[in-house]
């Protein structure tokens, strides 16, 4: 719990995508390490791949495993 007997305050970030992922990690930085806000993301998957790869993921010259991101290891 938050010092001081403050309520916490949560923030819960819906979708994973460049904007939700970029918006729960500066929230998290600023907010989150201070223990002043506990940050949610609620994403359908458990990894972020950036969209405009995904051409390159259909003609088979990228593996998307190669450039997914792990939601879990960049939180914390």
């Amino acid at each position: 719990m938050a010092e001081n007997n403050k309520a916490l305050h949560r923030i819960v970030i819906v979708g994973g995508g460049a904007g939700g992922l970029e918006l729960a990690a500066r929230l998290g930085k600023k907010l989150g390490k201070k223990k002043k806000a506990e940050i949610t993301l609620v994403d359908a998957t458990l990894t972020h791949l950036w969209k405009p790869l995904l051409h390159e993921v259909a003609a088979g010259t990228l593996n998307s495993y190669d450039d997914e991101l792990s939601y879990l290891a960049l939180g914390s």
